[in-house]
């Protein structure tokens, strides 16, 4: 199961961009015990993680580095802009995102496995892989959809591409405990097993199972 804690020389390290994104991998990863150990470290934004790439990868001991991090809205963007941090280290990405969640290994470097948020295919961000987790028959979420959608643009305090990042939180509104992501992972209000989270789980079995 993963570690989320910063002591100690680890060699498979999971580099995530904030809070929500450590705290959903880490309550998805005690869903599936299956899961081989890893560290989650959670670098406060994209520009922090992707200045820490050097660093992470040159520590003593590490096998494996994973990143995860959000699309948003320019999926070639950002890509290329870890691309670019792992070239500098003498390791090729392909030249797109993987549709299963990208892993590659260069002789004499750590494997590096990189997945875009929401599934390396899409614009978005965790919101949107979040919420394909809630359950298809739930019978609240089509009405928290409705609610940030009839809400009318000029009174409106969220970006047009932020949509379904508040239509999740008012979905967790709704919980009988108001609840943050992680905690509706480990509480069952959302479900592991469709394909996208598997699909994740699969690229962290992947990543961190060899």
């Amino acid at each position: 199961m993963a570690h989320i804690e910063e002591a100690g020389t680890e060699s498979r390290v999971l580099l995530v961009e904030g809070q929500n994104d450590k705290h959903v991998v880490l309550q998805i990863c005690r869903r599936c015990p299956e899961l081989p150990d890893f560290l989650i470290r959670d670098r406060d934004n994209i520009e922090q993680l992707l200045d820490s790439v050097g660093a992470e990868l040159n520590a003593p001991g590490l096998r494996t580095l994973g990143i995860l991090v959000d699309t948003d809205t320019d999926q070639a963007s950002r890509w290329n802009a870890i691309r670019n941090r792992l070239a500098a280290e003498g390791i090729t990405l392909p030249g797109a995102p993987q549709t299963r969640g990208a892993r590659v290994d260069t002789t004499g470097k750590p494997g590096v496995g990189v997945w875009l948020m929401p599934n390396n295919a899409t614009p978005g961000e965790l919101e949107d892989f979040v919420a394909q987790m809630i359950p298809p028959s739930d019978p609240v979420w089509p009405r928290s959809q409705r609610y940030i959608d009839q809400i009318p643009l000029a009174d409106r305090e969220f970006h047009q591409n932020k949509i379904t990042r508040a239509q999740v939180h008012a979905w967790l509104a709704t919980r009988e405990q108001p609840r943050q992501m992680g905690l509706a992972i480990r509480a069952r209000d959302l479900e592991i097993s469709g394909p996208l989270c598997q699909g994740f789980v699969s690229w962290l079995q992947r990543l961190f199972g060899q």
